[in-house]
């Protein structure tokens, strides 16, 4: 009778490993992988790119008396520079989200990543919110109020990120995401505040504050996002 227990519960165990691993097989890979040890370097890189190159424009701004008195020379270097840095954290955030996914499944490539998130239905999820951001943004504009750039994107990036929270499931984007939709409407309605500090208080900020979620331990990880 032992014997027959012992045998039953062996197969009980087999066939919760192949279901496990069937499901495993048919769900995302993106939802398989660590994505947040791939991308935290990249949040924390990103919000000290944003304090760096907004400190900078402030003292020059301050030297020369305005951003139009700043010669054409020093901007495109800081531009080419903001480009290169750009890129670069691109490139970062590509490879480490590919090395972590090839832990999971090897020989996977990028272009099967993104397909395998940006799917048709992801796509019109996304689109009416990208156009009301660009004609938000140009309407700002037109109207001769510029300043409102920064939170008109700063309140569609927490829009966007609150989306990748419920179909990535990754602890600090929710957070993250409301501090972009708060403090965007914070600049929003205060219009003493600079552009530069307005930068450095939502993306750069919230960047921040997504980073330090990341690189916490997962015990205090859940505790800090309420899990």
């Amino acid at each position: 009778m032992a014997d027959l227990s012992r045998e039953h519960i062996d197969q009980l165990a087999e066939d919760i490993a192949f279901v496990k691993k069937a499901i495993e097989k048919n769900s995302s890979i993106l939802q398989r992988i660590d994505l947040k040890s791939s991308l935290r370097l990249m949040a924390l890189l990103t919000a000290i790119a944003i304090f760096f190159f907004c400190g900078l424009f402030h003292m020059l701004i301050k030297h020369f008396g305005g951003f139009s008195g700043i010669p054409v020379s020093i901007k495109a270097i800081i531009f080419s520079a903001i480009a290169l840095a750009t890129a670069t954290l691109g490139l970062l955030k590509n490879s480490g989200v590919l090395k972590s996914a090839r832990t999971v499944e090897p020989g996977i490539s990028l272009m099967r990543l993104i397909r395998e998130y940006y799917s048709i239905k992801l796509y019109h999820h996304f689109i009416p919110l990208g156009v009301v951001m660009l004609f938000s943004c140009v309407y700002a504009v037109y109207t001769g109020n510029p300043r409102f750039i920064i939170p008109i994107l700063s309140i569609g990036a927490g829009l966007i990120w609150n989306s990748f929270d419920t179909l990535l499931r990754l602890d600090g984007l929710l957070w993250t995401s409301y501090w972009y939709i708060v403090t965007g409407c914070i600049v929003l309605a205060f219009n003493t505040i600079s552009p530069l500090l307005s930068l450095c208080l939502t993306l750069g900020c919230g960047l921040l504050l997504l980073s330090a979620i990341w690189y916490l331990p997962i015990k205090r990880r859940r505790e800090a996002c309420g899990g």
